[in-house]
């Protein structure tokens, strides 16, 4: 389509009425005859300061459903702006793209870019290695709103415990929004043009059930963070605000409020109180919510948007409260510059917890949104000249170049991975000088026999703390010419569950695979989260079918992991796996990690400056890793034929120190 039929087909639309249209009565609901002049509506301010505050007491770990607040800024943003498409296409036939486009930038835009450039630069300063590599990572992906797609291929999970947080991690909404303002006004001036009113009620009605279907399609009942953070998967929070917003519906919801307005006030409390609940109760990867909670949840959002917007009644006058209303107008910079607050303000960098802490966050948040809204955000809305015209162009393009250049400027290392030689020799030493010690406090199942049994080939099992585990543990028994095998993956375990429903027989084929006589298991913390009765089922077949294939077993308890990352049915699971070696015949042994990476957690066991654990709170660094594998290799030694720790050291300073993955995420092994 050349460029003159394309201004054909958007610009001089028919000038045809529609019966739905010519019943709906101007009132406070319909917008007025300029975008300027249209009333504004309070309610909708206390219902933006309902969702940020929301937002905030889940990330201060305050209330538990509190991200579904996002849902709500999803539903109250798409009525709005579909309530606006709509008036001017009664006014004019057409929608002005460029105007569109360009007043939400310059809503946006101008706060969020200095967002992103003043948290670079102050984190590169003052914050961890981790979280400044991080934030100055992810910033060029958060400027051009396509944080969502960067977060999903990254493979970072929004729920991830392990991960370190990312200070631009939430600008995942403000990507999907301005992602659906893109296309979305396009396709309503496509739809207006074929069916008028009916067209857009038809676009909006499959827009919406083909998003949710997609999220139905896509999500396996793993990591949601695919079907949470999709732009086409959340498309449906967006629409469901942009369907109350339709003539015809809201036409029919206004003559319902006024004949019904005693039903109406209670549907509206209803609607509040029930999202109230999910608020409180909801977890962040409870199934059910993404099989039909969030869709339950965008749909009583949007009705409440329209509600409260069409209704004069107390409830209405209630989020219209000052005070209120005044968090919802900083709503915007509230949700912008907190996560970055709330990262950087721990309770470790600021030495204080609890109320403190989340008053010392909120107060700092506050003051930093009020310079956003008044300093920023109203004067280039309001007052500038130069973000309009050619002059605005040339300001976006400019601002766009400086801050690209700033991402150039700072750069980030190839890896922060903080050992060195001396430091993996010393950490040797140190394991070395104690083999008594480890030796005899180690808990077996069995008193030491005079025939020990032959390992020809060894298979070593566990989750993401194994997988970090395995490049020590592998060059030493490389070292010391011992086959060894490693299926260490994050997320693996021995109760089965919805990805692995059949773990055992996935591990008698990489047994039968590799031949081998000896399986190591490192207790999973995916294990730990499964309650005791399937804990226990899951240790009495693994014992079962090690005695069955005449295997040796020998479990390896968790490295000591902080108290913020424990899992409730840690202890239980290390118990059982203690109990099952006790009862076995010799064939099954229990060792006990903590005897060399402490009973407590701690970064850095030898305050030497390189970290031995990850700043995650359950990890291993090189230094720790190695640590582990000789400690390991010494216990197998005592109890196996054919392993021996290696004369030689030289695999001591190998290339298995640079893996990559002890520098993931950046910065976990920085120096301290």
């Amino acid at each position: 389509m050349n460029k003159s039929k394309l201004v054909a087909f958007i610009v001089p639309l028919q000038q045809r009425s529609d019966p739905a249209e010519q019943a709906i009565p101007r009132t406070i609901n319909s917008v007025n005859q300029s975008v300027s002049a249209r009333p504004h509506l309070p309610g909708l301010d206390g219902l933006r300061a309902l969702a940020v505050i929301g937002v905030l007491a889940f990330h201060d770990n305050r209330l538990s459903g509190g991200f579904l607040g996002v849902d709500l800024f999803f539903a109250v943003s798409g009525f709005l702006i579909t309530t606006l498409l709509i008036d001017e296409l009664q006014r004019t036939n057409t929608i002005d793209l460029i105007g569109f486009w360009g007043r939400r930038l310059r809503r946006l835009l101008p706060a969020v870019m200095v967002l992103l450039v003043v948290v670079v630069i102050f984190f590169r300063l003052f914050a961890d290695t981790g979280q400044w590599i991080i934030a100055r990572n992810d910033a060029p992906w958060a400027q051009f709103y396509i944080a969502n797609w960067h977060q999903i291929s990254s493979g970072a999970g929004y729920w991830d415990a392990f991960a370190a947080p990312s200070a631009f991690e939430h600008l995942w909404s403000l990507a999907i929004e301005e992602q659906f303002y893109l296309v979305w006004p396009i396709l309503v001036i496509v739809a207006w043009r074929i069916g008028r009113a009916r067209g857009l009620a038809a676009l909006t009605s499959i827009g919406i059930v083909a998003s949710f279907v997609a999220m139905l399609t896509i999500y396996d009942g793993g990591d949601p963070t695919r079907v949470y953070m999709g732009t086409d998967t959340r498309a449906f929070s967006l629409l469901c605000g942009a369907f109350v917003a339709l003539p015809a519906i809201r036409h029919a919801i206004a003559a319902g409020m006024q004949k019904f307005r005693e039903i109406a006030r209670g549907l509206t409390a209803a609607l509040i109180a029930a999202i109230g609940i999910m608020w409180f109760t909801v977890d962040g990867q409870s199934e059910w919510l993404f099989r039909g909670g969030l869709f339950a949840h965008s749909i009583a959002s949007a009705l409440i948007a329209v509600l409260i917007a069409s209704s004069s009644s107390r409830l209405s006058a209630a989020f219209s409260w000052q005070p209120l209303a005044y968090i919802g107008k900083l709503s915007y910079a509230l949700y912008l510059w907190h996560w970055p607050v709330f990262i950087f303000c721990t309770s470790e960098r600021l030495d204080v917890d609890g109320l403190v802490l989340t008053a010392v966050r909120l107060a700092i948040t506050f003051a930093l949104s009020i310079a956003s809204y008044f300093l920023i955000e109203q004067p280039i809305r309001h007052k500038a000249k130069w973000v309009h015209g050619s002059q605005g162009r040339r300001a976006f393009f400019a601002s766009t170049a400086a801050a690209i250049v700033i991402w150039f400027v700072i750069t980030t290392p190839i890896s922060t991975n903080a050992v060195d030689n001396d430091a993996l020799v010393a950490a040797v030493a140190t394991t070395i000088a104690e083999p008594a010690q480890l030796l005899t406090a180690t808990t077996t199942s069995t008193t030491l026999v005079q025939q020990k049994p032959v390992v020809s080939s060894l298979y070593y099992l566990g989750d993401s703390v194994a997988y970090d585990m395995w490049p020590a543990i592998g060059a030493i028994l490389s070292a010391a010419n011992v086959t060894a095998f490693s299926g260490a993956f994050g997320g693996a375990g021995i109760v089965p569950t919805a990805e692995n429903t059949t773990p055992l027989e996935s591990l008698a084929a990489e047994l039968d695979r590799h031949n081998s006589d000896l399986l190591i298991l490192q207790l999973s913390v995916w294990d730990a989260q499964q309650d005791d009765s399937k804990q226990q089922a899951a240790l009495d077949d693994l014992a079962t079918f090690v005695t069955a294939r005449n295997l040796q077993l020998v479990f390896v308890s968790f490295p000591s992991i902080s108290t913020d990352r424990s899992e409730p049915g840690q202890t239980t699971l290390e118990d059982k796996a203690r109990a099952v070696a006790n009862q076995s015949d010799g064939s099954i042994i229990y060792l006990d990690q903590r005897l060399v990476l402490g009973d407590v957690f701690t970064l850095d066991i030898d305050g030497d400056g390189n970290p031995e654990r990850k700043r995650d709170g359950i990890h291993v660094c090189p230094t720790g890793a190695l640590r582990s594998a000789q400690w390991l290799i010494q216990e197998l030694s005592t109890r196996f034929e054919g392993i021996t720790p290696p004369i030689d050291d030289s695999w001591v300073t190998g290339e298995w120190a640079n893996d990559s993955r002890y520098d993931s995420p950046p910065g976990a092994c920085a120096p301290l």
